[in-house]
């Protein structure tokens, strides 16, 4: 199992050098404020902030440990949701800044014509390949928390190591970490640029404490030392 992570880790890592350079193209073409942007679109920002707000209601509500999860992670969360959607389809004053700073008419190395166009509330929306990528990403992070979910809160038990638990210590953590990261490959913005290593590192820190506390209240603690010892605390 151990060989077959290694090797699958060592693929995402080949093929994200490889992807590189067309990403970095991406990030320019969207900071130097040459990409497509929606402004003034309030509704969609409403629209937007409470669909994936109350996405993560049900998390907080069932949480089961001491961790204040309401205060801090969903707290945090809520603040990326409410800057990024203001950004996206309000007012874009990050790529105003980073527009002013950095230069354009630089060669691309790939086109930036829409993969996937549509009509969203009468508002003309497209999709570039590195946005389709990013919303890839997003969705397979939504579904990676509901799974993360649905395995925790289906159970009486205290530990859970079966189902999705039995290849991550924290699915939903790392679904939370992809969630972010999508956003950023989605729209490579300032903020998203800036935000993406704070909460990263914040959903580390709140797994690492998570388990010190379990470490002290659980009755097997044994066995969860040794699924700590085993299991991965992401991938």
């Amino acid at each position: 199992m151990v060989g077959r992570r290694r090797i699958g880790l060592a693929l995402i890592v080949l093929v994200s050098l490889l992807s590189l350079p067309s990403f970095l193209d991406h990030v320019y073409f969207f900071m130097s404020n040459q990409a497509s942007v929606i402004q003034g679109r309030w509704d969609l920002v409403a629209l937007n902030i409470g669909v994936f707000v109350a996405f993560v209601v049900p998390l907080a509500l069932g949480f089961r440990w001491r961790v204040n999860w309401q205060s801090a992670s969903l707290g945090v969360y809520a603040a990326f949701i409410v800057s990024l959607f203001v950004e996206m389809y309000g007012v874009p004053l990050t790529i105003y800044i980073t527009a002013a700073a950095i230069p354009t008419g630089m060669e691309t190395t790939i086109p930036h014509d829409p993969v996937v166009t549509f009509t969203f509330l009468g508002q003309g929306m497209s999709l570039t390949f590195w946005e389709l990528v990013g919303a890839g990403i997003i969705v397979f992070s939504v579904i990676l928390i509901a799974i993360g979910w649905g395995t925790l809160y289906q159970t009486d038990e205290t530990l859970v190591t079966d189902g999705i638990y039995q290849y991550s210590r924290h699915p939903q953590y790392l679904g939370f970490i992809l969630f972010v990261f999508g956003w950023f490959v989605h729209w490579p913005s300032l903020l998203t640029l800036v935000m993406f290593p704070i909460l990263a590192y914040f959903y580390y820190r709140l797994s690492v404490v998570e388990e010190e506390e379990l470490l002290e209240t659980i009755d097997e603690r044994e066995a969860y030392e040794e699924y700590i010892e085993t299991v991965p605390r992401f991938v």
